[in-house]
């Protein structure tokens, strides 16, 4: 159709069903050559003609209603908030700072984030199977301290929960940085009786997959995608669309596996892999899990979380666990007092 603004043969002028080179294009294609040739200002009459037809929503400001162009090499600029000014484009150090060490071999340095409560809990639930001890210290992400150069050393990459596992062995301690690297490797050095992993291969390669399932899937849910666009100052239609389909889509894949809808040998509950509780739960339930046990918060309603109850019946069972009620408060410096606790040297300091 014609559109207000634009000479009526703007749509034809110059544009045939083939490139340059002889090539017949595709319809989108010559639909997009022709789109190149209208002033953007002969967008706006065109789109105000469709109010009343369908909600428009407001533009705040002529940036806005002309939108961002990247230039051709992206440049640093200030940002605002904790975040912004955190955040850099460059890795390293900024601070000669060591990290502390206690008396026991394993040293962990983390804060209870989703991803930092994985191995807080996972390692009390090796201190109930097995008296495992460690040392938990906080790394204040808002405050910088992930980029001192004692942590920097024991993650390049600035990220918590990290590691350090000293032995009589090595002279230098075995260090361990990504979360579910965490988990791995405390279950395949401490866990001897494979409590936490099967030992049978097959299994072992399904509670690996669904470990690396929830780092993959995760960022959709996180700050990387929903969280970020669901909580932002100013919402972005297609972008919390986006991101809210996948994440339905994701708690649609988890309630379905735990309600045993996809034929699978380790679908069905109660736990990941049936029976077994193991780190597979671990990873996924301090994202998920506790997610849906509360449905009811904004975003929970958004999603309609309380449509999986499969998902919300694991969430619950998993949670009723002495080891991951104490394993949520390693590192916690936020919230409720009586929930914190900063450090963690031993079983006692829960009590």
């Amino acid at each position: 159709r014609h559109i207000a603004g634009t000479p009526k043969n703007s749509l034809q002028e110059g544009t045939t069903d083939s490139n340059e080179s002889g090539t017949r294009l595709r319809p989108a294609e010559m639909w997009t050559a022709a789109c190149r040739r209208i002033p953007r200002r002969a967008f706006i009459p065109a789109a105000r003609s469709l109010v009343g037809r369908r909600p428009v929503r407001a533009l705040s400001s002529a940036a806005e209603m002309e939108g961002y162009t990247p230039p051709k090499v992206w440049k640093d600029k200030e940002r605002p908030g904790v975040w912004g000014k955190l955040n850099q484009p460059y890795a390293g150090a900024r601070e000669t700072r060591d990290v502390p060490r206690g008396e026991h071999a394993l040293q962990l340095y983390s804060l209870a984030t989703p991803n930092g409560m994985k191995a807080g809990i996972f390692l009390e639930e090796l201190y109930d199977q097995y008296k495992v001890e460690y040392d938990a210290w906080p790394i204040n992400i808002s405050e910088g301290d992930q980029f001192t150069s004692g942590f920097v050393q024991v993650n390049p990459n600035s990220k918590i929960p990290a590691l350090l596992h000293y032995t009589d062995d090595l002279k230098e301690p075995v260090r361990v940085f990504e979360s579910a690297s965490v988990l791995l490797y405390l279950a395949d050095t401490f866990d001897t009786d494979h409590h936490f992993v099967p030992k049978d291969p097959k299994l072992r390669a399904e509670c690996i997959s669904w470990l690396f399932w929830q780092v993959g899937a995760a960022p959709s849910l996180g700050g990387g995608g929903f969280k970020s666009f669901f909580s932002a100052d100013v919402k972005i239609e297609s972008a919390i669309d986006k991101y809210a389909l996948e994440v339905k889509r994701q708690f649609d894949v988890l309630d379905r596996h735990l309600g045993g809808k996809d034929g699978d040998s380790t679908g069905g509950g109660p736990y990941m892999l049936g029976k077994q509780y193991t780190i597979a739960d671990v990873a996924i339930w301090t994202w998920y899990g506790l997610r849906a046990l509360d449905p009811n918060s904004v975003d929970g309603e958004f999603l309609g979380l309380s449509s999986y109850p499969n998902v919300m019946a694991w969430a619950q069972r998993v949670a009723d666990r002495k080891a991951v009620q104490r394993g949520q408060r390693v590192n916690q410096v936020w919230g409720d007092e009586s929930e914190q606790l900063a450090e963690r040297h031993s079983r006692t300091d829960f009590d």
